[in-house]
């Protein structure tokens, strides 16, 4: 059976969120596979104000 490169793509996330150890990451990581990159973006940015409204230290890869 011949997958379609979304699908395949989405096999491959897959399989990368699987080899994570942390299992509330891993949930986060399967809950985005499939989702358009303005969709992703969007999670991002509420990610970020999570962060801000917890505290926590902002993402040093986007600094």
């Amino acid at each position: 059976m011949d997958l379609e490169p979304h699908d395949r793509t989405a096999a491959s996330d897959l399989r990368l969120a699987r080899d994570v150890r942390c299992a509330r990451l891993r949930r986060l990581l399967r809950t985005t596979i499939g989702l358009s990159q303005e969709s992703v973006d969007l999670l991002t940015s509420m990610a970020d104000r999570l962060r801000a409204a917890e505290g926590a230290l902002p993402d040093p890869a986007y600094y």
